[in-house]
């Protein structure tokens, strides 16, 4: 998993069939600071996040796994909202 922060949305009105009715963001991979990174993805929202929000992003075959995406041509799934983080 890679902690993100959504920075922006994507609109695409010409795609493939399997990607319709997906909200997809723009994100950036952030530090245990929640500082950018300069690694930057085109994500599935599957948790309903808004800009400036961290989430946990899944990649690769993983990210077809989840109830929405399975079966779909994805690449970076979005599957939780980080409220907090603690570190001992």
């Amino acid at each position: 998993m890679k902690m993100v922060k959504v920075i922006g949305s994507v609109t695409s009105t010409v795609k493939d069939r399997g990607l319709e009715g997906f909200k997809l963001l723009f994100v950036q991979s952030v530090d245990i600071d929640l500082k950018g990174r300069k690694e930057y993805y085109i994500a599935v929202d599957t948790v309903g996040l808004g800009e400036d929000e961290v989430a946990l992003m899944v990649t690769g075959s993983t990210a077809k796994r989840t109830d929405i995406t399975k079966g779909r041509i994805v690449d970076g799934t979005l599957v939780a909202k980080v409220e907090r983080i603690d570190l001992k």
